[in-house]
């Protein structure tokens, strides 16, 4: 009877984790070409304005369902090069976190050129999340098949 009502549990995380992860891929594909969609149809204006509201829930959803799924997975598996890829795979989402938060919130700091903040424009692109994001599905598809 435990056993049944952990893998429930486990099921419902995975599957709001799957969720989220699907829902921001396809929020940063349409953020992606934004502009000309727009052009062929005023709605996608409003389906990118929607998701930029739900943005901070869809992230929160990953941050914790990926938290609870990453310990879950690492009390059983003892492979380097799984706990190395996952170290990689947060990196990744915590870039894709900067992005967001820098572009939100621009600083002072970015407003005086200097080649330092040059540099980080380049690391902080909104057409990075999208690539990222597809390197992350990647990433996640590898743990998969090492865990099995």
């Amino acid at each position: 009877m435990t056993d049944t009502f952990i893998d429930i549990i486990r099921f419902v995380i995975s599957f709001c984790h799957v969720m989220a992860a699907s829902t921001w891929f396809a929020g940063s594909l349409i953020s992606l070409n934004i502009n000309n969609l727009i052009k062929i149809h005023q709605s996608f204006e409003t389906i990118f304005s929607h998701f930029i509201n739900w943005t901070n829930t869809i992230i929160s959803t990953l941050v914790l369902t990926g938290v609870i799924l990453i310990l879950d997975s690492i009390s059983s598996i003892d492979s380097k090069l799984y706990i190395f890829i996952l170290i990689l795979k947060l990196f990744l989402f915590i870039w894709i976190a900067l992005i967001l938060y820098i572009n939100r919130y621009k600083s002072y700091y970015f407003n005086n050129p200097n080649i330092y903040n040059n540099f980080v424009k380049l690391l902080i692109q909104s057409k990075l999340i999208f690539p990222i994001t597809v390197v992350i599905f990647l990433l996640s598809e590898l743990l998969n098949i090492i865990r099995i």
